[in-house]
């Protein structure tokens, strides 16, 4: 029988390997999709793609003006893994530690102002920072205990998890069951993600932001341990 072994915590892995670190962020994705439908007229901050659904609905009806709604936070994510790119591209002699916690300092920054400064006029400022924020976020960490995953929206480690369950139930790989399990448990930390934005959106409209925050800098002081070798 053999023994699963899944660390939360590995020191062999760089920060942003983390499964704790990951887990935290796939909350972060879930967090902020249900936030913005709930309190930015049903705009998705990270899936795009339900955007562009909502955009070709809305075509189909002839309702240019909601079209308009959903335009400004896909162009705020292009905008976000472009800037992403070239801050990368730009620093490529950065270590990989540092441009973490600069990405996630910047994430949490762009929040701040997001929750301080909502609205512009009346432009609601807040789904154009977040998705520009996911941008990020889904540009900057791509694997997690050396697989790759997504951590804004599901599809990807759902058809994943699908891959390896059935490759140890049928072709006896032994890895693919702890694969199975990360993929599963990243699927449930995004559910809950989703949950939880709902339930205090509802109760703390425009305030539940401060909690996805939090999640954040717990994040960003995770790797700063890490790095220094405390965890």
């Amino acid at each position: 029988m053999d023994k699963l072994q899944i660390k939360i915590l590995d020191k062999k892995l760089p920060s942003h390997e983390q499964i704790v670190f990951g887990l935290l962020l796939t909350f972060v994705g879930g967090f902020f999709d249900s936030y913005t439908y709930i309190n930015c007229n049903g705009i998705f901050a990270n899936a795009q793609t339900g955007n562009l659904i909502f955009i070709g609905l809305a075509l189909a009806d002839g309702d240019f003006s909601t079209v308009l709604n959903f335009v400004p936070p896909i162009s705020a994510f292009i905008v976000g893994v472009v800037f992403n790119e070239y801050i990368i591209k730009k620093n490529i002699y950065l270590p990989i530690r540092r441009y973490i916690n600069i990405s996630l300092l910047i994430q949490i920054f762009l929040l701040f102002f997001a929750y301080f400064v909502p609205k512009v006029y009346y432009l609601d400022t807040r789904p154009l920072i977040i998705s520009f924020v996911c941008a990020m976020q889904f540009d900057s960490f791509r694997t997690i205990n050396k697989i790759p995953f997504a951590n804004t929206f599901c599809t990807g480690n759902l058809r994943s998890a699908s891959e390896h369950i059935f490759r140890y139930i049928f072709l006896k790989e032994r890895e693919s069951k702890v694969k199975f399990y990360i993929y599963f448990s990243l699927i449930v930390m995004f559910l809950f993600g989703v949950v939880t934005g709902s339930v205090v959106s509802y109760n703390f409209n425009h305030h539940a932001l401060l909690l996805v925050i939090g999640v954040l800098i717990v994040d960003f002081f995770i790797a700063i341990f890490h790095d220094m070798g405390r965890v």
